[in-house]
Order: structure tokens, then C-alpha cells, then sequence
């Protein structure tokens, strides 16, 4: 039975950041192991390539620190390897009083949690800004900036096979059993195949899966709630300059409506949020008049017959519908299975801190 010292399974951005930290040093006794036919292929490429500044999340936070941390990497990474990004700004919106004074608290959280150069902004000065935007004031954001994420993973995917690490894609995990020390992984490849191999340190990176695979170790974690968030573009040209949000719900479900511009600049409206019990990334077109009618409080010009459903992602929250503020979960799982590290609830700022969750996860390992 073939052997190595390091699993991680998922190949996500996440665990491509991870694969590319570790393969310099492991080389061949390291593994990437993704059940897609390509890097990817679920949450990392469904969402809207934004790299956060790491405003929103409570201070010393998981969340706060490695969006912070991960922002600042993925920019450098970008720079250094020719990959496209631009730091276009973000605008978060109010509309009320009440959402006046929440920007005012968003403001010191951002500051607090080492966000730079933030300022809060009039109604003219937005205005100045974003001529088409409604706003009683508004919060600057100038470092929040868009990323070519896949080839951001194919950057890291790269770096891993350079190192030679092997990356197994469309292979599925059936099994995880304990070894004392270590792990034995049974797997079912692409012409469905049944293999396994033992791993002294399995990584779980699994995003939507991530709970299910951690039971297989017989692990009890959180749920895992699939929060589907839809997108639609706008036909034509956009009429904005800068990412657009508005003041968040309260309870920290999702970050509203918000516009987004892509970096060949269409503009796309999104995400929304619904809980669901399986994943469906099917966009429906009835849902356009709730979508109108959110972007409106901000873009009151907007056309609605110019939105076009476009595309869907579902985020693996630990948060349901009624539960307060969740932060990630990076932990090993001892003592009852030393050796096991997962990642669970790696939603947004989950691209903005990839590089940094890397880190993290690299410092709890014992090479």
C-alpha cells in the first residue's frame, strides 16, 4: 500500500494555496486529492472574484486576521506571477440613519482589525464618486480590489506539480480509518477503480463535502448548511466604477446584493441568499424583481429588463439561518484522531484568504 506523509483533500483554492506551501518541502510525499475532474470546479469558481479587506469580521477573528493577512499575499502573488487583478474600490452604501451609524461601527471594526486607508464619505462626495449611486453616506473601501482566480489556482496548481506532488483529480474518498498513527484513505478513481493508501496526516479541504468526510473518520463536527447565493449580469455597459454594496443585514447573513465588475468589465449583481438541502446551481429568473428591488435602495436608475441570470455557488456555512456570527473552524482533531486537521465553514473571505489559511494550516503541522 502506497504511502505518504501528507493528504490534502480538495482542490479548491484553498487547498491548491496549501498544496503549493507544502510541495517544496514534502515533494512526492505529499497528495492533492480532488473527486472534480479539475481544480476548483465547486465554491472556488462560483463567486465573485472579490479579494476582501477584511472589514466585516469581528476583531481576532479567524476570518479577520487571514482575510487581512490573505489580501495582502494574494496581491504580491499577482504582482510577482502576471496574474490579473486591479484594486477597484468598493463603496458600502447607506441609505438610512440607522445605516449610517452601522458604517460609522464598520469603519472602527475595519480599522481595528488593520484594514487601511478607510474613510467614510458624504453623500456628495460618494456621489462624486459613483454620479449613479444613492447614498445618504458611504464608507470607502480603496484596497478591496478583483482577482483572476483560476489562474490564481493554476498558479498554486502549477507550483504543486513543479515540486512534484502528485494531484489526483476525479478520485472519491469511500473511506478513512484510523491507523494509529495515521490514516488509511480508500478511494474509487475515474474508471471507478477502488484503491487506498495511507497518509500519516490527512488535511480536510473539502468545502461542501468537508463535513461528510470528517464523519468518515468518525469525527462529529458542525453542519454544514449549503447557502446558494445567485448572480445576475447586466446587459451593456456598466454604469458603475467601483464595487458597490449595500449596508449588510443584520446577524451577518451574507454581505447583501452587491455589485461587483469583473475584470473585463461586466457588471453582475449578486450574491443573494437561500439556505438548501442539496446543492442547485440553477439561477431562477423569477427571482429578477427581488433582485431589482434590492439593488434599487442603492441604483435607482437601474434597468431591470438589462438583468440576466447568470450563474449560482452554494457556500459550506457553519452559520444556518438563525444562528449569529460563525467563524472558520482550522483545527486538528485530537486526541481521539491526532493527525487529522480539518477546515470546516471555509466560505467568504475563503479566496481573499487562501494564501494566509495556508499558513495557518502549515504552522499546526509537525514536519
Amino acid at each position: 500500500m502506497e504511502k505518504f506523509e501528507v493528504t490534502i483533500i480538495g482542490a479548491g483554492i484553498v487547498g491548491l494555496a496549501l498544496a503549493a506551501r507544502l510541495a517544496p518541502k514534502l515533494k512526492a510525499e505529499l497528495l492533492l486529492v480532488e473527486q472534480q475532474e479539475g481544480f476548483g470546479r465547486e465554491t472556488s469558481s462560483r463567486n465573485s472574484e472579490v479579494v476582501h479587506a477584511g472589514i466585516y469580521y469581528p476583531e481576532n477573528s479567524l476570518k479577520a486576521r487571514l482575510c487581512v493577512t490573505g489580501r495582502r499575499q494574494i496581491y504580491k502573488l499577482c504582482q510577482d506571477h502576471d496574474i490579473a487583478c486591479q484594486r477597484l474600490g468598493k463603496i458600502i452604501v447607506a441609505t438610512s440613519t440607522d445605516e449610517e451609524k452601522y458604517l460609522a461601527d464598520l469603519l472602527k471594526r475595519g480599522r481595528e482589525n488593520g484594514v487601511e486607508e478607510l474613510k467614510m464619505l458624504s453623500s456628495g462626495e460618494s456621489q462624486t464618486l459613483e454620479p449613479q449611486v444613492k447614498a445618504q453616506a458611504a464608507l470607502l473601501s480603496p484596497v478591496t480590489g478583483i482577482v483572476d482566480s483560476h489562474n490564481l489556482m493554476r498558479l498554486f496548481q502549477n507550483q504543486t506539480k513543479t515540486a512534484g506532488t502528485t494531484i489526483a483529480f476525479h478520485t472519491g474518498i469511500t473511506a478513512i480509518r484510523p491507523l494509529h498513527p495515521g490514516f488509511r484513505l480508500e478511494c474509487t478513481g475515474p474508471d471507478q477503480d477502488k484503491f487506498s493508501f495511507s497518509s500519516k496526516i490527512v488535511i480536510n479541504c473539502a468545502g461542501l463535502n468537508a463535513a461528510r468526510l470528517s464523519r468518515l473518520a468518525g469525527i462529529l463536527t458542525p453542519p454544514i448548511h449549503y447557502a446558494k447565493g445567485s448572480y445576475f449580469s447586466y446587459s451593456g455597459s456598466s454604469p458603475l466604477a467601483h464595487l458597490v454594496y449595500p449596508a449588510p443585514p443584520t446577524g451577518g447573513h451574507g454581505l447583501g446584493i452587491h455589485a461587483t465588475i469583473d475584470l473585463g468589465g461586466r457588471l453582475r449583481f449578486g450574491p443573494d441568499l437561500e439556505y438548501c438541502d442539496e446543492p442547485d446551481y440553477t439561477v431562477n429568473a423569477d427571482r429578477r424583481p427581488h433582485f431589482a428591488a434590492a439593488i434599487k435602495r442603492y441604483l435607482p436608475g437601474l434597468d431591470e429588463n438589462r438583468l440576466v441570470p447568470d450563474m449560482a455557488g452554494i457556500r459550506p456555512r457553519l452559520q444556518g439561518p438563525d444562528d449569529p456570527f460563525t467563524d472558520f473552524i482550522i483545527r486538528e482533531e485530537t486526541p481521539e484522531t491526532p493527525g487529522f486537521i480539518n477546515l470546516l465553514g471555509i466560505e467568504s473571505p475563503g479566496l481573499t484568504a487562501a494564501p494566509a489559511i495556508a499558513d495557518e494550516v502549515t504552522a499546526l503541522l509537525d514536519l
